[in-house]
This record gives structure tokens, C-alpha cells and sequence, in this order.
């Protein structure tokens, strides 16, 4: 299975959202976490310097916290411009043969590789945050999903009660991911904050919101 995880705006935890999603699913399954941001919004998250050879989709991995990672390098700008989507989308899929679910985080717009990984994707989940802006950009996301006959699932970040998108091929989900001072602290250190929530609570709560989230794309 292949989720795609995607958002045209920024800012709105679509990293943080495949990272965690990544990792939690990594502990019942063989998981890959695909960085399909030239930007490298995971691999900064994990700690890992961007890779400033031209490498092609998938040729570099490693393994972290039992997930097989593929880092951003400087390759995914060419194939952002190539637009060449259909090649990107069938490269991702070959990838994802390999594992029993493969996560892609992609980079902020709704350009080649955006488009791509939602083709790829057999799932395809959207952060959104309760801001304006936010909400009034998935619009072009749902006209987007629509010409492709893809339906997306959008979770709410960053807030304590769900936003319900009133879009056409969104399906909102009443599922909420608080703000915690967790993630800040969990990317600075190069780790998902589910990993760091292990070992700074007994009882915790964010694990609990992504199993939700897992629940209703995994089903």
C-alpha cells in the first residue's frame, strides 16, 4: 500500500504527519518512508543532510527506527522540472514492491512530483490546519484529486477539534493532532515525536491520535 501524504500549502504538518505515520506503522509492518521533497522536510527531520548528488528515485536508503527511508536529494529538482509524471508515478510504485506500506512526503505544491505520488498512492491523506488560507487552498487540492479520480482524507493539525473541509474528493476526518511542543522538540533532536513521546510520558496522547489516523487509512 502506498499513502501519499500531500498538501499545496506549507507549514501545515504534512512532514511531521508522514514521519510519525511512518514510524507508527513501522512497528507491526515493513515500512518505507519516501522524501519526495527537493526542500528535504524529512530528512531534516531525521537529522540527515540532503544528498547533493543526482541520484536516481530510490537508488539510497537507510534504515531508521525500523523504517527504510529514502532521503531527498538534489535528483528530485530535475524530476520536478522533467514533468514527467506518469515515469515518476511508476518509479514510486516500483519502490513500494518492496515493502508492505510505503509513505510519501511531498513537497508543497501540486507540481510533477506531487502529482505523481497521488496517482502512485493508494491512499491519500491531507493535513490541514483551521487557518483560512488553509482551508481555501484545498479547493484547488479537491479539483486536483477530482481530474485524477483520486479522493483524499484530510486530518486536522495544529488544533484541538477537526475542521470539516467542504470539498468536493476531501473526505474530512474527525481526527485532531493538538499542538505539542513535542514535535519542535522531537524534530530539533532528529527523531518523531512518537518516539520521544515514549520516553516523556506514561500515557501517551499523540500515539493515541495517529492510531486513529492509521485506523481509517489502513481500513
Amino acid at each position: 500500500m502506498i499513502i501519499t501524504v500531500v498538501n499545496q500549502k506549507g507549514g501545515v504538518g504534512k512532514t511531521t504527519t508522514s514521519v510519525n505515520l511512518a514510524y507508527l506503522l513501522a512497528q507491526r509492518s515493513n515500512v518505507a518512508l519516501i522524501d519526495l521533497d527537493p526542500e528535504g522536510g524529512s530528512t531534516v527531520s531525521f537529522g540527515i543532510r540532503r544528498d547533493k548528488k543526482e541520484l536516481k528515485l530510490g537508488e539510497k536508503s537507510v534504515n531508521i527506527f525500523n523504517i527504510e527511508f529514502f532521503p531527498a536529494h538534489v535528483g528530485l529538482l530535475n524530476l520536478e522540472l522533467s514533468g514527467d509524471v506518469e515515469a515518476v508515478a511508476q518509479g514510486l510504485k516500483e519502490i513500494a514492491k518492496g515493502f508492505d506500506i510505503t509513505v510519501i512526503d511531498t513537497p508543497p505544491n501540486l507540481g510533477t512530483l506531487a502529482v505523481a505520488a497521488m496517482i502512485a498512492g493508494d491512499r491519500i491523506l491531507t493535513p490541514i490546519t483551521p487557518h483560512p488560507l488553509a482551508i481555501q487552498v484545498t479547493k484547488n487540492l479537491g479539483e486536483r484529486l477530482a481530474s485524477l479520480g483520486k479522493v483524499a482524507y484530510a486530518v486536522t493539525n495544529m488544533s484541538n477539534k477537526p475542521v470539516n473541509v467542504n470539498v468536493e474528493s476531501i473526505k474530512s476526518l474527525e481526527i485532531a493532532v493538538p499542538q505539542s511542543k513535542l514535535f519542535i522538540e522531537a524534530s530539533r533532536l532528529g527523531v518523531p515525536a512518537l518516539r520521544l513521546e515514549e520516553f516523556k510520558t506514561k500515557r501517551p496522547k499523540l500515539q493515541a491520535v495517529f492510531e486513529n489516523v492509521a485506523k481509517v487509512i489502513m481500513s
